[in-house]
């Protein structure tokens, strides 16, 4: 077959085109299906908003919406929230055009998702303050917030230096939520005074103007890390593999940290673990957030919600912490040269971190519910009990691998279910939730506290002993 018989074969005949009416039957289509989901939950919503119910306390309804501010300042900290693709990043911000010009779409598309948050935010703190009559200032104020909060967070990001100063807002927010969550003081309930709304208003404009003012000067270098951050958790994303966002945040963290260098410490059993303990103590700002979070059981009980749902947050937020403490034993399953440099054992070390960690929080979370009046005191060993079962959970998840995508596909009739994927989101979490059978199942009292103890040290020991000889995977 010639060179030119090619080009004929694989050339269209004619040019396919879509008419407009197939444009506006897809269009329709699209619209009817999003309305059919929104309208049932917009009406529902709408029925609570304007009830006037509310959560019945306004320090947990403020708690619950400083709760929702802290997340959001946190999502537009981790996004940038200025972002251009990876091919503009690389080509237009090196290259002497306007750099206003170019990060106008990406400050129009950061305008819309504000407004849209900010809207959505008065919304809901009218319907759980249960004050429908300040529906309007409610959503003027709170989206005048968050245009402030954007706005700070677009100048945080272009002061390279000031990066972790976004970090300790969500923190002081999220610590001040907590506070009203669990003190419970009397606030008042006065309408919306005209003076900090005005105040906010103009605060919002004045930083809004000035971020507008510092896209032209926009640091090169926070755009291209931006972008490169974003386009790997969109392949991450796409190719499941979430350990790579894990090993992103790590490097994103550490990257503009400045260690002082120490004497390496003397060779023992306990090296491992004064390891774990300094990577721990370099990280305040999780143990800060993970104190905080012990409390979140206890208001589960006090909004209503039933005992098994507040013992299964607390058995998650134990796992959590384990997690938490066990960064050296990701780093030494990442790269396994580390323990090599060390003779013996060294997982058994690797498993004091986490276990003091989720003693310390399950225990908390305890000690939280007897104050709330849920539990007695002596529930609180329930925690020290729990701890190894979740010390090996944890250690677990963070010895996992990536996602095994040779694993087989199960034919379910309505389409195929991946199975490496699942084994990947179960592999710690099994451990967890087998180790704590007595907690969850068993009537409180000292026999499942004792059943409790000896199934968490077993599972431990089992645990060690199977990881010992080189798995992975466990």
């Amino acid at each position: 077959m010639s060179s030119v018989a090619i080009p004929q074969l694989t050339r269209r005949r004619r040019r396919a085109e879509e008419t407009p009416w197939q444009r506006a039957y897809f269009l329709l289509v699209a619209l009817a299906v999003a309305a059919a989901v929104a309208v049932p939950q917009g009406m529902r919503f709408a029925s609570w908003l304007f009830g006037g119910s509310g959560v019945g306390d306004p320090a947990l309804g403020s708690a619950l919406l400083l709760g929702l501010f802290a997340g959001f300042l946190l999502l537009l900290s981790w996004v940038g929230p200025i972002v251009v693709s990876p091919a503009d990043a690389r080509w237009l911000i090196m290259s002497p055009v306007g750099r206003r010009g170019v990060l106008a779409r990406s400050a129009t598309v950061l305008l819309a998702v504000l407004l849209v948050a900010g809207v959505l935010l008065g919304l809901l703190g009218s319907a759980v303050l249960g004050r429908p009559d300040l529906v309007v200032p409610g959503v003027l104020a709170a989206t005048a917030l968050v245009l402030a909060a954007g706005s700070a967070a677009v100048l945080v990001q272009a002061a390279e230096p000031g990066a972790d100063l976004m970090r300790r807002a969500v923190v002081a927010v999220a610590v001040l939520a907590g506070g009203l969550a669990v003190f419970r003081p009397a606030l008042p309930s006065v309408p919306l005074l005209p003076v900090p709304a005005a105040a906010v208003l103009l605060l919002a404009a004045v930083l809004g103007r000035r971020a507008w003012q510092r896209l032209a000067t926009f640091p090169a270098r926070a755009l291209v890390e931006t972008s490169v951050r974003v386009g790997a958790v969109v392949s991450a994303s796409v190719s499941l593999e979430p350990a790579l966002l894990t090993g992103i945040a790590e490097l994103r963290y550490w990257r503009r940290r400045r260690l002082r260098s120490r004497p390496w410490p003397a060779a023992g059993p306990l090296l491992m673990t004064r390891a774990d303990l300094r990577m721990a103590a370099r990280r305040p700002g999780r143990l800060v957030v993970l104190a905080a979070l012990a409390a979140l059981p206890a208001l589960i009980r006090q909004a209503g919600g039933s005992p098994g749902l507040a013992v299964l947050v607390l058995v998650a937020g134990g796992l959590a912490a384990a997690v938490t403490g066990a960064a050296g034993a990701r780093w030494d399953a990442q790269h396994p040269e580390l323990p090599r440099l060390f003779a013996g054992p060294r997982l058994g070390a690797h498993a004091i971190v986490p276990g003091v960690l989720a003693a310390l929080w399950a225990g908390g979370a305890f000690a939280f519910l007897h104050a709330a009046g849920f539990v007695p005191l002596w529930s609180v060993l329930y925690g020290v009990a729990a701890a190894p079962a979740l010390a090996a959970a944890g250690l677990r998840m963070a010895r996992r691998g990536p996602i095994n995508h040779a694993m087989p596909v199960i034919d379910l009739g309505f389409g195929g279910v991946p199975t490496g994927p699942i084994f990947w989101a179960a592999a710690g979490v099994d451990l967890a939730f087998a180790g704590v059978v007595p907690l969850l199942f068993l009537p409180p009292g000292p026999v499942a506290l004792g059943l409790q103890a000896a199934l968490g040290v077993l599972l431990l020991a089992g645990y060690l002993l199977v990881a010992s000889r080189g798995r992975r995977a466990w």
